[in-house]
């Protein structure tokens, strides 16, 4: 026979102890126990089995007489496993809100969102209330399946206000990543370099013209670069040079390399774009890994032509694949953010895969987006609160200033 004990009331030391006395003659054992306290009310929940049978009456009388001397409100109830509310519930996933504020009318929207969709709300946790709001849901679906619906009605819901979403299975490896894959232009840099380069050689609209329709899906990204690759035939190599020296971050970039190298995350960078950069890119900031296009150079010059493989959609999937591999980590175990049609393989591998300001057709292929220009933000989507956050900050920036200033050594390549 099993009990739940609920105990609620203003929070003091002592209480616990005092109830676990009160029923200690019953030979009751602690089956399960949780308790929190929420502003200095103490909310505790105490799950006790009896291998004999004992008179409910009386233990509802201990708890009364308990409840009365401690100040609290003591509540019995038999409970089955079998029959509690919760347990139809079974298939569990983790549901993160992030936006610069969440209205009344949000939250009051994304719980009806879930209850027209059978969802039952598990567990709600802020992980931060500053510069941006960060709530957390724990939830549970009747059907492993139905979390897609679910996904879908989030993705429709987010619509409507300027908030973004991640949904995750609520397992261990949400907490464990260990390896994150990042697409160059538009994402871990906040431009497109080659439009960049499309400037300097005076073909800038025509190649942003490009540019535009491969992302968006709209045109095969092999043919998209050849085209734009042979727009840029004859520009010096000294130009890209100069290009490199000022190729703007996106904001939050450095921040969040310097935190997950602190907590020994592996990172690398796959781009569609070229390996020159990428390589300035990865000794700066002593990256694991970066792969990109190889421009062909005759007589220092770009002669409009590519060497080797084409990095595109196929060869994103399989280099993220191939890392983990390498690395002797569960896909599970990989976060990939990008923001074109041609990281949507990618991110789909990952075990959580980010669209980050990403076009529409991106959006809809994920389970999380973040559409803040700011990278650092892709942390709270691995659980961490906004306290732990800062001390990150410091810790880290106190360790990468005179990492970072030393060359990187430099990994071989994966085939």
């Amino acid at each position: 026979m099993q009990f739940h004990i609920h105990i609620s009331g203003q929070d003091r030391p002592g209480i616990l102890s005092e109830a676990l006395e009160a029923i200690h003659r019953f030979g009751l054992n602690v089956v399960d126990i949780k308790q929190f306290v929420f502003n200095g009310l103490l909310n505790l929940s105490l799950l006790l089995e009896s291998r004999e049978t004992l008179s409910v009456k009386h233990l509802r009388e201990e708890l009364a007489a308990y409840g009365k001397r401690s100040r609290v409100k003591a509540s019995i109830y038999p409970w089955d496993s079998g029959i509690r509310p919760d347990a139809p519930y079974k298939h569990r996933s983790v549901v993160t809100l992030l936006g610069r504020e969440i209205r009344f009318e949000v939250f009051r929207d994304l719980m009806r969102t879930f209850a027209a969709k059978d969802v039952n709300v598990l567990r709600i946790e802020q992980l931060d209330y500053g510069d941006h709001h960060v709530l957390e849901f724990v939830i549970g679906t009747r059907e492993a399946h139905s979390s897609l619906d679910v996904l879908n009605a989030l993705v429709e819901f987010k619509e409507h206000f300027e908030v973004d979403i991640a949904v995750q299975e609520d397992t261990l490896f949400r907490r464990n990543k260990r390896l994150i894959v990042l697409d160059a232009d538009m994402t871990f840099l906040q431009c497109e370099v080659i439009d960049e380069m499309g400037k300097i050689a005076g073909v800038g609209e025509k190649l942003a013209e490009i540019t535009h329709r491969a992302m968006n899906g709209q045109m095969d990204f092999k043919t998209a670069l050849a085209q734009r690759v042979s727009l840029l035939k004859g520009l010096p190599m000294s130009r890209l040079e100069e290009l490199a020296e000022r190729i703007p971050l996106t904001p939050g970039a450095e921040d969040m390399v310097r935190i997950l190298q602190y907590l020994g995350y592996k990172i690398a960078i796959v781009s569609g774009g070229f390996q020159f950069f990428i390589d300035k890119l990865k000794r700066r900031y002593q990256l694991n890994f970066g792969f990109a296009n190889h421009l062909k150079v005759k007589d220092g010059r770009l002669t409009g032509e590519l060497e080797g493989d084409i990095i595109d959609a196929e060869a994103k999937e399989r280099i993220l694949v191939s890392l983990a591999d390498r690395e002797g980590f569960s896909l599970r175990q990989v976060v990939a953010v990008g923001d074109g049609a041609n990281d949507i393989r990618m991110l789909a591998r990952a075990g959580l895969g980010i669209a980050f300001n990403a076009k529409p057709v991106v959006q809809k292929a994920v389970r999380a987006s973040i559409n803040i220009r700011n990278l650092e933000l892709i942390l709270y989507f691995l659980g961490i609160n906004g306290k732990d956050l800062k001390e990150l900050r410091e810790v880290s920036q106190a360790g990468s200033k005179q990492a970072w200033a030393a060359p990187a050594s430099m990994d071989p390549s994966i085939q």
